[in-house]
């Protein structure tokens, strides 16, 4: 594994947190199709780049709904593990999941910045993983939430991104080798 600071094919592991149609209709930090495209983005370079992707929902048929097709359709074998729990590190499978991947950098988005990904980043700085919050694909109710969420993460030592720039670091010349070019994984 790499140990830079640079994302890397070897070292990042991609976990895209409750992306679901009824959780959607709370955003209010900017337009859903817009953050559905960053992370639809997000899982289109973790398959190019052959990176582990987990994807979570929550309370699918109580409260969240389905997770959005755009995300299914990319990995169409792979069911959403859907969590009772707060904090994506609670859960079982997701922690077994990420202690197999052997990865150590884990790239972060989802719904909500405050409720879905400030704990599960908070938890996975705690258990002493370096921790990135892909920025433009996480939304929340208003874009005061959002913002605040990010200083908060960024005070504690979380690395905020842009989805291009993870594009951008997988492809730096440190992490040379038969990589996607950027049109195949957008």
């Amino acid at each position: 594994m790499s140990s830079g600071r640079r994302l890397s094919r070897d070292n990042a592991l991609i976990i895209l947190i409750d992306f679901q149609t009824d959780l959607a209709m709370t955003v209010g930090s900017g337009n859903i199709r817009t953050l559905l495209a960053r992370a639809v983005d997000l899982a289109k370079i973790g398959k190019a780049f052959d990176i582990p992707t987990i994807l979570t929902t929550i309370g699918v048929k109580s409260f969240g709904g389905p997770l959005f097709q755009e995300l299914h359709a990319i990995f169409p074998d792979r069911e959403p593990v859907d969590r009772t729990t707060m904090g994506i590190l609670e859960d079982n499978t997701i922690l077994e999941d990420i202690k197999r991947s052997q990865r150590k950098k884990l790239v972060m988005a989802g719904l909500w910045t405050d409720f879905c990904i400030v704990l599960s980043a908070s938890q996975a700085l705690d258990a002493g993983y370096e921790v990135y919050v892909v920025a433009d694909a996480c939304g929340d109710v208003s874009i005061e939430a959002h913002h605040a969420a990010i200083r908060q993460m960024t005070l504690a030592g979380v690395v905020p991104m842009e989805s291009f720039r993870v594009l951008r670091e997988l492809q730096a010349p440190e992490n040379h080798g038969n990589f996607p070019s950027a049109s195949s994984a957008r």
